[in-house]
C-alpha cells in the first residue's frame, strides 16, 4: 500500500463531502471559463489557426441507424497551411481523422501531429498529409502541428463529440 492509497471509508468520507461542496458552492462558471481560457495560452506563441467552417448543425451531425455513431467536419486554415478534421463519434470515444495541407501539396514530410486533450496528448508522424487518433475521450480536443520538435501551429478547441 502506497502512502497515496486511502482506506475506503476515507474514500467514501471524500466522496461525501465533495457532493457537499458542489451542492453548496459550486464553481462560478466565470471561474471555468477563465480557466478553459488560460489553458487554451499555454502555448501563446503558436501560431493559431483560424476556424474556417464548423459543420455542427443538426443536419451535419448524423446517426445515421441509431448505432450511436455521428460525425461533423471541421476546417481550420492559417497562412496558406490548412487542417480538415472529421470527428466521428463511437459510443462513449471518437474518432479523430485529418488531413494538413500546405497549399495544395500535403504538409512537409516527417512533421507531427499532437492530439491535446484535457488529460492527454497523442502524437502521431504525418502519412503524406494524412493523421488517424483513435478512441478519444468525448470533450475538448484541439490539433497541434510540429516540425522538428517545435511547435509550429494549432487549431483552437473543438468539442471532440
Amino acid at each position: 500500500m502506497s502512502d497515496h492509497d486511502l482506506h475506503v471509508d476515507d474514500e467514501q468520507l471524500l466522496a461525501r463531502l465533495r457532493r457537499v461542496a458542489d451542492a453548496v458552492d459550486p464553481v462560478p462558471d466565470d471561474v471555468v471559463e477563465l480557466g478553459r481560457a488560460a489553458f487554451a495560452l499555454r502555448h501563446a506563441d503558436t501560431a493559431l489557426m483560424a476556424l474556417v467552417t464548423e459543420a455542427l448543425s443538426e443536419v451535419a451531425v448524423r446517426e445515421a441507424d441509431g448505432s450511436g455513431t455521428a460525425s461533423h467536419l471541421i476546417v481550420f486554415e492559417h497562412e496558406g497551411t490548412s487542417i480538415e478534421i472529421e470527428v466521428s463519434r463511437r459510443g462513449d470515444f471518437t474518432r479523430v481523422i485529418g488531413v494538413v495541407m500546405d497549399g495544395t501539396e500535403p504538409y512537409a514530410a516527417g512533421s507531427e501531429v499532437v492530439l491535446e486533450t484535457s488529460a492527454s496528448q497523442t502524437r502521431v508522424v504525418l502519412d503524406e498529409g494524412r493523421f488517424t487518433f483513435e478512441r478519444v475521450p468525448l470533450g475538448l480536443a484541439r490539433v497541434v502541428l510540429e516540425r522538428a520538435g517545435h511547435r509550429v501551429m494549432s487549431t483552437r478547441w473543438f468539442e471532440a463529440r
